[in-house]
């Protein structure tokens, strides 16, 4: 063999062991802690999708693979699990986060390495800024989602409207959404009530509300210390039209609340027993196939984010760019029968807000 051959082999196969195995994806959510349930809810949906996409052939051959760290719904452990995404598992790009302040608190690290950051759960406005490219939201914002609910229910000026929020950017974010639409039907709300993520601790907060008699109370906050809030009111008598955000975790409240109790929410993605929609009849078909109980909404909408991701990949030469993937993304149109259109002022894609009540019985439809 020539000396010309050789090393011409000798850099073919230089090349195909430099192929990567797989494509890494860095996922940080709360496995443990209060809003467990809400992050093992978008896990899980989000692997539906990822192992449907794997088992078909990957993309171009190359199995996508999820990377998972618990952080507890804590921003500082965020922050941790993100730098070693970044750093030591050079990860294609962070995908399906969950929460306002930790997505939040990794924004000065997603800006000095421009990495992707793709569908965390979260509406904040906060991250929902032209020039933040590096950030592509499937999910409504919450904006939207407050407006939708005042103006279903309607609040007039004379109206005793009550905040209850958690003290943190997450609160902080529901908190501008619903004042800027209480403003626009002249309302102010008589009491702010708050409490402290991953805590239950909301007694003081329940009596300044009670102590201002609010008959509405707009909520920020995960299912656990939302549903003792409702629970410490009823057991005193007070019993307002209570109403929430998607971020809550819908399926988890609605097993710890009473007969009696009146919530109403909005949701992001269709319900997750609606199969009028082709995506909701997919999600159901894998959940039985996987033995995976039970359907919600925020399952649901991680099954959506995983499988976009999927079909974005599929566009992309290998090795995959970021550029590249941010740009597909952007072209999408729909996930099955879920519409998109992405919006570059708000780097969002859908716009969907479906209204709902939160029962002992499961998410309800308005009627």
């Amino acid at each position: 063999m020539s000396l010309i051959k050789l090393i011409l082999l000798l850099v073919c196969m230089s090349a195909k062991a430099a192929q990567p195995e797989h494509i890494q994806l860095g996922m940080s959510v709360p496995l443990t802690g209060n809003a467990s349930g809400i992050g093992q809810s978008y896990k899980n949906g989000v692997e539906l999708a990822i192992n449907k996409l794997n088992k078909e052939g990957g993309i171009q051959g190359l199995k996508v693979q999820l990377l998972v760290k618990d952080d507890q719904y804590e921003p500082e452990l965020t922050v941790q699990n993100t730098r070693q995404f970044i750093i030591e598992n050079r990860v294609l790009a962070l995908f399906a986060y969950t929460g306002t302040p930790t997505s939040s608190a990794i924004l000065p690290l997603l800006q000095h390495y421009q990495m992707p950051f793709i569908a965390p759960f979260t509406g904040a406005s906060l991250l929902r800024k032209s020039e933040y490219g590096f950030i592509y939201h499937l999910r409504a914002g919450y904006d939207e989602e407050t407006q939708s609910q005042v103006d279903y229910l309607q609040p007039k000026p004379e109206t005793k409207v009550g905040l209850l929020l958690q003290a943190d950017e997450f609160g902080a974010s529901i908190e501008q959404g619903y004042l800027k639409a209480l403003r626009l039907k002249g309302v102010t709300p008589v009491v702010t009530a708050r409490f402290q993520r991953n805590s239950t601790a909301i007694e003081t907060g329940v009596s300044e509300l009670i102590k201002a008699g609010a008959e509405l109370v707009f909520m920020a906050g995960t299912y656990s210390p939302l549903a003792e809030a409702i629970r410490l009111g009823r057991h005193q008598g007070f019993r307002p039209q209570y109403a929430t955000v998607s971020f809550a975790g819908l399926q988890q409240l609605s097993v710890l609340l009473e007969k009696e109790d009146k919530v109403m929410a909005t949701m992001v993605v269709p319900k997750p027993t609606d199969t009028r929609w082709v995506v909701v009849k997919e999600y159901q078909k894998l959940m039985k196939q996987e033995a995976m109980a039970p359907l919600s909404d925020i399952g649901l909408e991680g099954f959506i984010a995983g499988t976009l991701l999927g079909q974005a990949l599929k566009l992309c030469s290998l090795p995959v760019e970021r550029l590249c993937l941010l740009e597909k993304l952007r072209q999408q149109t729909a996930v099955y029968d879920f519409p998109l259109l992405f919006d570059a002022n708000n780097q969002q894609a859908s716009q969907q807000v479906i209204r709902v009540k939160v029962t002992v019985h499961g998410i309800e439809d308005i009627r």
